[in-house]
């Protein structure tokens, strides 16, 4: 009997690998860590630092707008920290490490409850988790009821939140969390049909495999069970509360500037991959970043602005932890009459 030549799949099979694991191809919030950077326009005005992930997309393009186009650097200087994890991220709020962070509401939300200096300052993403399936057959969550459904990062906030929603219907589903680069091979091999992911990674997962389907939006269903139809308060960008205090005025200059370079950016965000700096360049190319962009929401509001929407949110994570609903602290929100 002939055997089949496999060398074509065993060729597609290693270039999707190569691309999982180049650099411009890295997929999860695994974020190498790469040196500190700067952006410095007078080296004798204040340098903050500011802890970010070269792999967010819609929570820091406005920022970074505001950093290379708009008038950020006439008040300050930014020193730019990568967090390679959630866990790093956490460990450098518990610490009080830098002045400014990016990253998940509930992240800065735990480590406020637990003593840490953090203030919530503006709210910026808002759409991001989809799941993702080979089967048409199964696009909805609730076709998971009963059966395991991997997901990434560990930690990522869908998974309390859809478990907390509605009569509790999809706390029945058997969460999986997965290191990223382990699930994304996965999902390009084809050895997993399934998955749970945020954007970036919906787009990069897309791409390596083409029989991946986009299916349901863990915010549209938040919102059909809570009411709130514009998207869940996800991410941003939290203040230390020391930095806040020591400078009310440039802290609220830095807040307005890019709530102004987000009303921009909410017409065309594209537009915003262009002041990215070029450091993320090797972590998230243009081409992912625009199939990102069109599902994710670009929206910014001021932290306190948004606080019913945060406290509901918040909720609904704090509980799946066995915490006791109540309201947050106001110390939790940097407000830009008493910071």
């Amino acid at each position: 009997m002939a055997r089949k030549n496999k060398g074509p799949k065993n060729c597609l099979l290693v270039i999707l690998i190569l691309f999982l694991c180049v650099p411009g191809g890295c997929f999860g919030f695994d974020t190498p860590r790469n040196h500190p950077f700067q952006r410095v326009g007078d080296p004798g005005l204040p340098f903050l630092t500011f802890y970010t992930s070269g792999l967010a997309t819609t929570p820091q393009l406005a920022f970074w707008q505001a950093v290379e186009k708009g008038r950020i650097l006439e008040k300050c200087n930014i020193q730019i920290k990568l967090w390679k994890n959630l866990n790093e991220l956490q460990t450098a709020l518990l610490a009080g490490k830098g002045d400014l962070w990016l990253g998940h509401t509930d992240k800065f939300v735990e480590a406020g409850l637990r003593g840490a200096p953090v203030q919530l300052l503006l709210t910026t993403g808002w759409r991001k988790f989809y799941l993702v399936s080979s089967n048409p057959r199964t696009l909805r969550f609730r076709d998971f009821i009963g059966k395991a459904l991997a997901c990434t990062p560990p930690g990522s906030p869908a998974v309390p939140v859809l478990r907390g929603l509605g009569n509790n219907e999809f706390a029945k589903i058997s969460f999986a969390p997965c290191a990223p680069n382990d699930l994304m091979l996965q999902l390009a091999r084809g050895d997993l049909g399934a998955a749970l992911l945020p954007e970036p990674l919906v787009t990069k997962a897309l791409l390596a495999n083409p029989r991946l389907l986009v299916g349901e939006n863990v915010e549209t269903v938040y919102g059909q069970y809570s009411g709130y139809l514009k998207g869940m308060p996800i991410a941003g960008i939290a203040v230390n509360s020391r930095t806040a205090s020591n400078y009310p005025e440039l802290i609220a200059w830095l807040a307005k500037e890019t709530l102004t370079q987000a009303k921009i950016l909410a017409k065309a965000p594209m537009q915003g991959a262009e002041h990215l700096p070029q450091e993320f360049q090797s972590l998230i190319s243009k081409d992912v970043l625009q199939g990102s962009l069109q599902r994710e929401q670009l929206r910014a509001a001021y932290s306190s602005s948004v606080r019913p929407e945060i406290e509901a949110y918040m909720n609904l994570i704090l509980s799946a932890a066995g915490h006791k609903n109540k309201p947050l602290p106001d110390s939790l929100f940097w407000n830009k009459s008493h910071p």
